[in-house]
């Protein structure tokens, strides 16, 4: 049985103050000073998140690329300019540093939270939706894991473009990817076992997300909302995978393992619902859902074990970890620059 698709995460954009690029003798002296300026300022709207995400990634981009034109020696930075970027997540924290290598990075950061605004703001109820979702998360991950890649030779930064929250936001775009590939699974009605596969890895990627989210330096970093968030995610993929995988038993007979595989699956979301505080509404009710549809079959399949079968129940710690399948990738840093989606400014 389907479900609506449920909402999906999006990262803010870093503020960034004024830089005086006339400080630097090779912005100055570029023939195209004039544009690189006007670039920079308009990148340094106060709020950029109220202007549409598409929009934005194409001043975005057109920054950069002018950055690149302009600085062919990054060796040769005049230290006298500093750029200054907030954390995207605690806008109260910021770094200043005389660092080219450090805009571009926050930059690419900003490309990235575009993509993930763009992909979370998409209609996921039509193919077509969904795959341009899944494309755009991919775009995201693979912007924060170059994030992460650019600041490894800076010596401090904001924690939001650290190593480990680079990492974690790569992980949660993939695991937002993966799910919707599950979700293009399901509508095209694939088996149980491949839906179940799809399941595990989206699973196993929020996972990997929210351990890092509760681990220093990230934790207390995030808002509650995103953990949990997070975490019920973790949960509900979990239980989507041993739900389809269930399926799948019931039909090969193999009641008994198709009960305990239900059952590990309603504890992950009974454990998750008790202690993930403050996620959307629609999770909740997406888990709720679930959770009594994977109640029904297990009481047809106990009364069926007990009436006709009687095999024995294994242990949750004796079942093998269910197989997973990841059908996504955080995309190149040369296509998430594609000069082409300069010029893409309809927001979806």
């Amino acid at each position: 049985m389907s479900r609506p698709p449920s909402p999906m995460l999006s990262v803010p954009e870093k503020k960034t103050a004024a830089a005086e690029l006339f400080r630097d003798h090779h912005f100055f002296g570029a023939a195209s000073f004039s544009d690189i300026r006007d670039a920079r300022a308009a990148v340094a709207v106060p709020n950029p998140q109220a202007q549409p995400p598409a929009s934005r990634r194409a001043l975005l981009l057109r920054y950069h690329r002018l950055l690149f034109s302009a600085r062919d020696d990054p060796c040769a930075f005049d230290e006298t300019l500093s750029f200054t970027w907030n954390d995207a997540f605690r806008p109260h924290l910021k770094h200043a540093a005389a660092s080219l290598r450090f805009e571009k990075a926050a930059l690419v950061f900003n490309v990235g939270a575009a993509a993930s605004r763009i992909a979370a703001a998409v209609s996921r109820a039509t193919e077509e939706g969904v795959r341009a979702a899944c494309g755009e998360f991919q775009r995201a991950a693979g912007a924060f894991r170059a994030v992460g890649e650019m600041m490894e030779e800076e010596e401090v930064t904001t924690v939001d473009m650290s190593s480990q929250a680079s990492a974690m936001l790569e992980r949660l775009m993939l695991a937002q990817a993966q799910e919707c590939c599950f979700e293009r699974a399901l509508a095209a009605g694939k088996s149980p076992p491949v839906c179940s596969k799809v399941a595990r890895q989206a699973a196993l990627y929020y996972e990997e997300a929210y351990a890092a989210l509760v681990a220093p330096p990230l934790q207390n970093h995030f808002e509650r909302s995103w953990v949990s968030h997070i975490q019920l995610k973790a949960a509900l993929f979990n239980a989507e995978a041993c739900y389809r995988y269930s399926i799948e038993l019931h039909g090969k007979t193999e009641i008994g393992e198709e009960i305990s595989r239900l059952q590990v699956g309603i504890k992950a979301l009974v454990d998750a619902k008790r202690t993930a505080r403050g996620a959307p509404g629609p999770l909740y009710d997406y888990a709720f859902r679930l959770e009594r549809d994977m109640n029904k079959s297990m009481e047809t399949a106990k009364e069926e074990n007990y009436r006709v079968y009687l095999f024995r129940i294994p242990a949750a710690e004796s079942l093998a970890s269910l197989p997973a399948a990841s059908l996504v990738r955080s995309a190149s840093l040369s296509e998430i620059l594609d000069p082409k989606t300069e010029y893409s400014t309809q927001s979806p």
